[in-house]
């Protein structure tokens, strides 16, 4: 029979969670400063509200910082955590949600004061939510057609049908609108 080591005093069995390492907190930090502001624009312009889009992209953070050892070693971090925020967006509950008349996005009609940005939003707005976000992926995350595919758990050949069509529906609500600004957008900016 083994003798078990008597358990240290004030030891009651409990998981102790341990501190990071400090680089770990502070290459976490790094990078959620330098991804978060074109997480959240390339949300926004998926869900086309900015406080949603914030959250989503809050709440991807915050499963990455629980796991930041393993996810810090993935070829592309900031894709890992474009896939939380994405997924979340396209949760049945939020859809529920905002059928329920808790859609918090009819409040937050234009978050800028920018026309150009506005009339961004204004023609996504006319894009299917299920087009629009290909359209983001692809254009403004610049993801390859197959991450798109696996993000969005599609062929590649019906991304590449949704794409061409959410690009054309945005070039002909782009060209209906008055320009108040020169033509080009500008994506990263958004």
């Amino acid at each position: 029979m083994a003798i078990q080591p008597e358990p240290e005093p004030g030891y009651l069995g409990a998981t102790v969670a341990i501190a990071p390492e400090p680089s770990l907190r502070s290459e976490f930090g790094a990078h959620l400063e330098a991804n978060y502001p074109r997480l959240v624009a390339q949300m926004c312009m998926i869900t086309l509200n900015p406080a949603e889009a914030q959250d989503l992209v809050q709440d991807a953070y915050a499963r990455a910082w629980q796991r930041w050892a393993d996810v810090r070693e993935l070829t592309d971090p900031t894709g890992w955590v474009r896939q939380m925020a994405v997924r979340g967006s396209t949760r049945r509950w939020r859809r529920l949600l905002a059928r329920l008349g808790f859609d918090r996005s009819r409040s937050a009609d234009s978050p800028s004061d920018d026309p150009q940005h506005a009339g961004v939003l204004a023609a996504l707005r006319q894009i299917p939510p299920y087009r629009r976000r290909v359209l983001v992926l692809a254009d403004v995350a610049h993801l390859p057609l197959v991450e798109v595919a696996e993000l969005e758990g599609i062929d590649v050949g019906v991304v590449e049908g949704r794409l061409a069509h959410a690009r054309r529906e945005l070039n002909e609500f782009m060209a209906l609108r008055p320009r108040t600004q020169p033509p080009g957008v500008n994506w990263e900016d958004m």
